[in-house]
């Protein structure tokens, strides 16, 4: 049996130029607990994001800080992440 997520829509901050900043402040304050990165138009950007993020790829996101998840649910392809301190690269 599968289990059902009900979760409101991001609050408007979070989209604004600032949320990526706004969202990684959260990861690192709650390390460990995972967060919805967003949702996508195709498996193969879902599936790139995360692999860019969980090498270090994207300057934001040092290798070995951040772990990621890609879930395709109703349809929907998204990417979840977490903090895990980790090493710096």
């Amino acid at each position: 049996m599968s289990v059902i997520r009900f979760e409101e829509p991001a609050h408007k901050a979070l989209r604004s130029g600032d949320s990526l900043t706004a969202l990684i402040h959260a990861l690192k304050e709650r390390p460990g607990a995972w967060a919805l990165l967003g949702r996508y138009n195709t498996p193969g950007v879902m599936r790139q994001t995360a692999y860019e993020i969980r090498h270090g790829l994207r300057p934001r996101f040092p290798k070995g800080q951040f772990e990621t998840e890609s879930q395709t649910m109703f349809g929907e392809y998204r990417v979840y992440i977490r903090f895990t301190g980790g090493e710096s690269a």
